[in-house]
């Protein structure tokens, strides 16, 4: 279930401050032509292309054969958004393009980069529900415009070396909440060489939801509400018991993007994470593993009080401001958005899916060794068996500065330079400074 409307305050003040894998779809005609039917077509992406991107773009071109369309991968790490962001405002051809975050997708927005889209979205039946006054809010808007359509919904979970589990005789309660999850948590911890979780669930983003950064009125920052406290503490204390992973580990590793490799070497017995870590559990031949994977749900920062899945749309795709192949580009947006169960197989779950193809979305996010693999009577409750809360953040007053402030200071944090009193002074002040310059 996407969450209720929260502030539609979205004055555009975000701060505006790799490896290219090419895929190039059946030849079609070439031109400067502004058609729907024909064209070509330069799209950038951050999935790699085996992994969904060449099925969407083979479907497509069956059903346009006049639009020849190539694919780039990007790597979707700070080198690989840089290159993307210097191609856009560059003479690199790029038509259709994604953002994998509400902080980068601003920045692009702020800079003029995207194509405003809310004419074409709010006209046209099956996405009208990602306009900008759509109830509920189901994406993100800057001033009151769409610049982007998320092609999936992100949802959040939390992934178990079910072998673990068993070994441990663990047995996860219902309805569990962050006390069970730190007792878990511990029951697999293995002094040192086995941590019983990668990290702390991010219990404030449960607990606040959307805008968690912000103040209701987003005019001053939230990291004096108590629930930010709770939660440095509570992660400190699971690092220094050695339940969690160390955060010095985790960034000597640059492990805070593609945190999958611990779970799948043994390291981790829990990971908190997207439905797209499914793709890297599949891949047997980089990411080799003799155990199942289960799946869990989110831990309740209380116990039986609803909370927010943190997860988030995903997958923003916009159309660049200086493609010459509009129309072209809308219709292939159109068609990714209506087609996107396509990319289950990459680990991708769909934005737009019909309930009767819940089973086949299950199917093709676990692949076909899923009976090896996984426990799929677990994600088929886990992802379907229950409605959750999905935050839509539409308060983006210096967005990316507050993103860039709280993860400088948490790593601090975790890192032993400062203690919670002046992570929550420093964050506050500097946040609420960025915010009043931004506002």
């Amino acid at each position: 279930m996407i969450g209720t409307p929260f502030s539609r305050r979205t004055a555009l003040k975000a701060a505006a401050g790799a490896t290219g894998i090419a895929f190039l779809a059946a030849c079609g005609k070439d031109g400067g032509s502004t058609s729907t039917t024909s064209g070509a077509l330069n799209v950038w992406g951050g999935v790699p292309p085996e992994t969904g991107p060449n099925a969407m773009i083979e479907a497509f071109q069956k059903q346009y054969p006049d639009i020849k369309v190539t694919y780039t991968r990007y790597v979707n790490d700070d080198q690989g958004k840089l290159k993307l962001d210097t191609s856009l405002q560059g003479g690199v051809p790029i038509d259709v393009f994604f953002s994998y975050d509400t902080p980068t997708l601003g920045k692009r927005v702020q800079a003029g980069l995207t194509v405003d889209l809310t004419g074409r979205v709010e006209n046209d039946s099956d996405l009208a529900q990602f306009g900008p006054d759509a109830s509920p809010v189901a994406n993100l808007a800057y001033d009151g415009k769409i610049y982007s359509v998320p092609g999936q919904k992100a949802s959040t979970l939390i992934f178990a070396n079910d072998t673990m589990l068993s070994e441990a005789g663990v047995t996860i309660p219902d309805g569990w909440d962050i006390n069970d999850y730190r007792e878990v948590a511990k029951k697999l911890s293995r002094a040192g060489t086995v941590f019983g979780t990668f990290n702390t669930p991010p219990i404030h983003r449960y607990t606040l939801g959307p805008n968690y950064y912000y103040s209701q009125d987003g005019k001053s920052s939230s990291f004096s509400n108590p629930v930010w406290r709770q939660y440095f503490e509570l992660a400190l204390a699971m690092q220094a018991e050695g339940s969690a992973l160390p955060r010095r580990t985790i960034v000597a590793e640059k492990l805070q993007t593609f945190s999958h490799g611990p779970l799948l070497t043994g390291r981790v017995a829990l990971l908190p994470g997207q439905v797209f870590v499914l793709r890297y559990i599949s891949d047997l031949k980089e990411f080799p593993h003799d155990f199942k994977v289960r799946a869990l749900p989110n831990p309740a920062p209380v116990k039986g009080q609803e909370f927010w899945n943190d997860g988030l749309i995903g997958d923003h795709i916009s159309i660049s401001a200086k493609s010459k192949q509009q129309d072209a580009a809308w219709t292939f947006v159109k068609f990714w958005m209506q087609n996107s169960i396509l990319m289950a197989k990459g680990g991708r779950l769909p934005s737009i899916l019909d309930p009767s193809k819940r089973s086949q979305a299950i199917a093709d996010l676990l692949g076909p060794d899923r009976a090896k693999l996984y426990d799929v009577a677990s994600f088929e409750k886990v992802l379907f068996g229950t409605e959750y809360k999905h935050p839509i953040d539409t308060i983006t007053t210096a967005s990316n500065q507050v993103d860039t402030i709280y993860k400088k200071l948490h790593d601090q944090l975790m890192l032993g330079q400062i203690t919670v009193d002046q992570m929550v002074t420093q964050a506050t002040k500097e946040a609420d400074e960025a915010i009043k310059a931004a506002g």
